[in-house]
């Protein structure tokens, strides 16, 4: 099915090449003993899965050489996504308000995570709301600045850690506040994780590259399939039956 997939996968792959929000994230499996790497680019019609050995952007090149030029990426703080070429970024504000809940805990002496728990919370329950073109993104940010300029040090590591890193990609926080059609969550790229995971835990590796690579091109088509209503069952009929790919929304 490898074979027969190839086309259907390529069309995926091109679709979110021209994607203009995706959502990213990778996850460690096994391959014969060795640890490599899923990597899934999606968007609201389109999933695309592929394995590579590396986790840096060496993986992401071997896909998409040009990067994603025309997307906003949004994902969590793995360098890999901020070093390739793309439109733009958004952070998964999930990712920032778990790490902050436990910081929050670590040392209530502090009311620096608490506070900015408070202002990303407010930011999002804006985002729901209020009308878009109502959002005071401008105040927001300004509150956020305000945080960052906090002197943390004397609450440890990972209180100056997380408010450095939060620094150096400031500018990405907020974009879902920018445009309409960026979420402030990845969920969904995480979303397609999970089977991933399942597939791990119940079968231990894969055995081959080939493998491996035949289950993330099926993968992508099923759950392509799914975004677009219709039943994967049969767009992997038609794929084994070399019937085009229908990419159509």
């Amino acid at each position: 099915m490898r074979k027969q997939s190839a086309v259907a996968y390529e069309v995926i792959r091109q679709a979110i090449e021209k994607s203009a929000v995706t959502g990213a994230d990778e996850t460690g499996e096994k391959l014969n003993g060795k640890l490599h790497w899923m990597w899934v680019f999606q968007n609201k019609l389109f999933t695309y899965i592929f394995q590579h050995p590396s986790r840096g952007k060496a993986a992401i090149d071997s896909q998409f050489p040009k990067g994603l030029p025309r997307s906003i990426i949004v994902s969590d703080r793995h360098r890999s996504y901020f070093n390739m070429e793309a439109f733009d970024h958004q952070l998964c504000l999930v990712h920032l308000l778990r790490e902050l809940v436990y910081l929050q805990e670590l040392n209530k002496k502090q009311t620096w995570a608490s506070d900015m728990l408070e202002l990303l919370r407010d930011s999002i329950h804006r985002r729901k709301t209020v009308p878009f073109e109502a959002i005071d993104a401008a105040g927001i940010k300004e509150r956020f600045d305000v945080l960052l300029s906090n002197d943390l040090s004397a609450f440890g590591k990972k209180y100056e850690s997380l408010r450095k890193s939060l620094l150096k990609y400031r500018e990405y926080v907020f974009t879902f506040l920018d445009n309409p059609d960026v979420p402030y969550d990845n969920n969904e790229s995480e979303s397609k994780i999970r089977p991933l995971k399942v597939k791990q835990k119940v079968s231990g590796m894969f055995k081959s590259d080939n493998g491996a690579a035949t289950f993330t091109q099926l993968y992508s088509i099923v759950d392509t399939a799914r975004k677009h209503d219709q039943d994967p069952f049969s767009a992997l009929v038609a794929v084994a039956e070399n019937v085009e790919f229908d990419n159509s929304s």
